[in-house]
């Protein structure tokens, strides 16, 4: 039986005029292993990104969410460990807005850790050779903020939540070396969600 995956990207912010993220999510099949995965690109906005992504997921009532973001200055793809209850903008988001030291949900627990086998993912594709690591947060910016929300509404749901940062792309930097080609991330991205599959599957039938 097919299980869906809301998978989602962002749009481009501040100086670039692509995002890597939803190139990738875009690239990507509609059929990966057992999921039917979904793509839906968010806005970096603070609030508006997470309120969008819950109405979707409930509307759609997915087993599974992954987010992406981007991640400038590295080659690999990070699959994070955790979301903190805290807004920090380094840059102003795409409404202008530039939260600093102010909490997700107020109230809420301080942090989260991601539902999907994270660890367990990593160490498997890291033996298939992937470009994949340990990501240990997502920061403070509207990757965070979508992590967070989703993982303090669906906490203690059977839903399974996660998020991958993607390298930039080689023609947004002016060294090479610090970014990674489309199909190298789609490549990765896809063998990420075959491995989860592959590890919710076995996990439900030990």
């Amino acid at each position: 039986m097919m299980k869906k995956l809301l998978l989602t990207g962002f749009d481009p912010f501040a100086h670039y005029n692509i995002n890597p993220s939803w190139e990738a999510v875009k690239a990507l099949p509609e059929v990966i292993g057992s999921f039917s995965v979904h793509k839906m690109l968010l806005p970096n906005i603070y609030g508006t990104a997470g309120r969008l992504l819950l109405e979707e997921a409930e509307r759609l009532k997915h087993d599974v969410i992954l987010m992406t973001g981007m991640d400038s200055g590295s080659t690999r793809l990070h699959l994070d460990a955790v979301a903190v209850n805290l807004r920090d903008a380094l840059l102003e988001d795409n409404k202008g807005a530039a939260p600093w030291g102010e909490p997700v949900v107020p109230g809420a627990p301080a942090a989260y850790f991601a539902t999907i086998p994270t660890h367990t993912l990593v160490k498997r594709l890291q033996k298939q050779g992937c470009p994949v690591h340990l990501g240990y947060c997502t920061g403070g910016y509207v990757c965070n903020d979508i992590f967070y929300t989703a993982l303090h509404h669906f906490n203690g749901t059977p839903v399974k939540t996660g998020f991958a940062h993607v390298p930039l792309l080689p023609q947004m930097v002016w060294d090479e070396s610090k970014a990674l080609p489309l199909e190298e991330t789609v490549k990765t991205l896809r063998q990420i969600i075959e491995n989860l599959s592959e590890i919710l599957t076995e996990e439900e039938h030990a």
